[in-house]
């Protein structure tokens, strides 16, 4: 749970600027609130999970599900939900391991409960199971989604709104509104050189964020291999 606030932010960036003003002159407190809501955006295309939803979902009939309105990407789906609650888990697969073996799993008769899930970045909204669902079939998922913007009633030093990622995102937030910032008098070089650097610290601060959670993340489990259909 974040504890900086949009105050926080605001007045670290106001700071740098040296824009002593409570609205802001030549950067307003709006400007730079709406680069922050835009900053959530910009770091989910980069880190998707760094704002995730676990939530459950009601299947199409079929094979292709998609995940729920406002959603980014599929992260993972977790297991099959049942009447009484836990059912079972649901492992990750690839499309080949299918295809090679049942070529023809797309029309093979639904069923209510899901054992396996294909994922594949060309359509990152969309997922595939098998066997295929039931329009009963129910499954706890989880996916990316960018966090809904502050309203402009928080434009101000003291805005009490808890930022919307987790605080180890707060200098790479930061970072992403001072080269917006700087980039607003791109005309004069020393503004557009602080822009430039900005964007590269705010670029290195997440990459470096991605490759640590990555490293202290859990491995993920090898494809299922199918057996041959008879």
């Amino acid at each position: 749970m974040p504890v900086t606030t949009v105050g926080n932010i605001l007045t670290r960036a106001k700071k740098i600027l040296q824009e002593v003003t409570s609205n802001g002159t030549r950067w307003a407190n709006t400007e730079l609130l709406d680069w922050l809501n835009e900053g959530y955006a910009a770091i989910c295309n980069i880190k998707p999970n760094a704002s995730s939803v676990t939530a459950e979902m009601t299947c199409a009939l079929g094979t292709r599900q998609t995940i729920p309105e406002g959603g980014l990407r599929l992260l993972e789906v977790v297991r099959n939900i049942t009447a009484t609650g836990g059912g079972l888990s649901v492992i990750l697969t690839t499309r080949g391991a299918i295809d090679s073996t049942r070529r023809r799993w797309h029309g093979e008769p639904p069923a209510e409960e899901i054992e396996q899930y294909i994922f594949e970045e060309a359509a990152p909204r969309q997922f595939y199971v098998y066997p295929p669902a039931m329009a009963t079939s129910k499954l706890e998922i989880i996916y990316s989604s960018v966090p809904s913007p502050h309203d402009q009633a928080m434009a101000k030093d003291d805005a009490a709104d808890k930022i919307r990622l987790d605080d180890s995102f707060a200098p790479v937030l930061l970072d992403y509104i001072l080269s917006r910032a700087y980039a607003k008098d791109a005309q004069h070089a020393a503004n557009l050189n602080r822009s430039t650097m900005h964007y590269q610290m705010f670029q290195t601060g997440l990459g470096m964020k991605v490759q640590a959670d990555r490293m202290a993340g859990p491995m993920p489990a090898l494809p299922v291999q199918q057996e041959p259909q008879q």
